[in-house]
């Protein structure tokens, strides 16, 4: 197995979302960051390892926003040779580097905006991959307290037409159960916690002329993923947690404890310890690279990886 370092950017890019994709001949890979957005136009600054050449490109796209758009996680989704990011209540973004001045925008359903779920509803959400479809956890949340709070999967049967389906039947937090007292205790209990404090995200990417509620976001739970290989398996970054659901029967079942929350030192803002996890089975072997597991990464995630 060979590791490879990507280049250095330049230190302003550095707390920028990323993406990397294959550069179609061996070893070689783009390496693409989100940079300011505009209501109708895509910004991002590429590195091609195969030309040796980095580039800025602007890509114009029918507005769907007043006040621009921010994408909801750091690390882009590789699918279908492009570069996925989710905008906040809004449709994916898929850039493909090596078209450079294209984009595709796949606009979510009517029942997935978030205005939707009724007033005071506060959503939190996370693209992620599994079983050949892009597919959104979404969970929906109320700032009062009642049995409304509920996780939903919706996935993507059909890419060029944009046409989405509700995976399962809603899962809401009251019918969840799990053979540790707290975890169930925690949900069926739970209580909204939210925050207005701009993610770094949001500092970078938000029109600071957007409606204040809009800046409302969840602070536990969170949607991490899909297992890759069971949609109906999702991971739950809870406080100092990670467990995992499974939406046919309702169970949690406990994947790890003592993860921490902290402080982006760039940004002085508060956020999450991981925006991911990867359930894979580790078998270890020597490596010459002994700090391998962050070289791909920005340096302000991290990536759990659980068995």
């Amino acid at each position: 197995m060979r590791w490879t370092s990507i280049p250095e950017t330049h230190r302003e890019f550095s707390i920028l979302p990323i993406g990397l994709s294959r550069n179609g001949s061996k070893g070689k890979y783009y390496v693409v960051k989100l940079t300011a957005t505009t209501p109708s136009q895509l910004k991002v600054y590429v590195v091609d390892s195969k030309r040796g050449q980095r580039k800025f490109y602007c890509i114009e796209h029918p507005p769907w926003s007043e006040s621009g758009w921010w994408p909801t996680q750091c690390q882009a989704v590789n699918f279908n040779k492009a570069l996925h990011w989710l905008a906040h209540d809004g449709p994916i973004v898929a850039y493909n580097p090596k078209y450079r001045h294209a984009c595709i925008i796949i606009h979510r359903s009517q029942e997935m905006h978030h205005a939707s779920h009724g007033h005071g509803a506060v959503v939190s959400e996370t693209l992620t991959v599994s079983m050949g479809h892009l597919r959104i956890i979404q969970l929906v949340c109320y700032p009062f307290p009642n049995d409304h709070h509920h996780l939903s999967i919706w996935t993507l049967v059909d890419y060029e037409q944009s046409l989405w389906k509700k995976e399962h039947d809603s899962v809401y937090f009251r019918d969840m159960v799990s053979g540790i007292p707290w975890i169930q205790d925690y949900m069926r209990q739970y209580n909204l916690e939210t925050t207005k404090q701009m993610s770094f995200l949001m500092a970078v990417f938000m029109d600071k002329r957007a409606p204040p509620e809009t800046r409302k976001r969840i602070i536990f739970p969170h949607p991490l993923l899909c297992h890759p290989n069971n949609p109906l398996l999702v991971y739950l970054y809870l406080p100092e947690s990670i467990v995992s659901l499974d939406v046919a029967t309702k169970k949690l079942q406990l994947i790890t404890k003592d993860i921490k929350r902290g402080t982006c030192p760039k940004v002085g803002r508060y956020e999450s310890g991981y925006d991911m996890v990867i359930p894979m089975t580790l078998h270890l072997e020597p490596s010459l690279l002994s700090d391998h597991e962050r070289v791909l990464l920005p340096c302000h995630k991290r990536t759990h990886v659980v068995r």
